[in-house]
């Protein structure tokens, strides 16, 4: 990888901006997808979380529904279809009143989202689908559990108080656990650094050209085979 295009509402740690390698475009998805250019690969990381897309639906239909359209479609229209990445939930494993909460999940156990939030992850992963179908791109879905703990401050999804009672606490600050104590989860610690959307750019390393020096720990380096 020669160059990262990174997308968000806020500019990237000063670190990471100042890497020649790193280009960053500041500002929403939608807006930022006629900017994108050529790429490899899409990795959608962009999204309005779970609560937030529970109590605003014209935010979340807009940001994870018409905002992810725009990606796609700019994917479409490249040359060569790129591979493309797509950060679905857990959440489209709702608890239906009717059936009770889904005590296993495995890859026959069907969908049956009950928020906003859900509803939008599931027909992301099937317009990936489709497109992939198409040929437009070289899609994936992942369905990611809850991840904690989160660093910064507390955000709008429904499983945020997760990563607060222990990030919270042990900065001296009280937190609030809103659920019984009983109440079983599953989660995921985080990786070192994230950001809302990657989109690594073509090679132009030129022929007999030396690669940049990683930037990743010796334990997170690919090893040669």
């Amino acid at each position: 990888m020669d160059e990262l295009l990174l997308v968000d509402l806020f500019p990237p740690p000063a670190d990471l901006a100042d890497d020649p390698r790193v280009t960053a475009l500041v500002g929403d998805i939608d807006d930022a997808a006629d900017r994108l250019g050529d790429l490899d690969a899409i990795f959608h990381l962009a999204g309005v979380v779970s609560g937030a897309a529970e109590a605003d639906f014209d935010l979340g239909m807009r940001t994870n529904l018409d905002g992810f359209r725009a990606i796609l479609e700019h994917a479409r229209s490249l040359p060569t279809p790129p591979v493309l990445v797509f950060t679905s939930s857990l959440a489209v494993f709702g608890a239906d009143p009717a059936i009770g909460p889904q005590e296993t999940v495995d890859d026959d156990t069907l969908p049956r989202p009950q928020t906003s939030y859900g509803i939008q992850k599931f027909i992301g992963e099937q317009l990936v689908a489709d497109y992939t179908r198409k040929g437009f791109v070289r899609g994936r879905s992942v369905r990611l559990i809850t991840v904690a703990v989160r660093p910064g401050k507390a955000n709008a999804a429904a499983s945020s108080f997760m990563s607060s009672i222990i990030r919270e606490p042990l900065a001296g600050v009280r937190a609030v656990c809103p659920v019984p104590p009983d109440t079983p989860s599953r989660s995921r610690r985080p990786p070192r650094r994230s950001t809302a959307s990657c989109w690594p750019r073509r090679r132009r390393t030129r022929p007999g050209a030396a690669r940049p020096p990683s930037r990743c720990p010796p334990s997170r380096r690919p090893r040669a085979r």
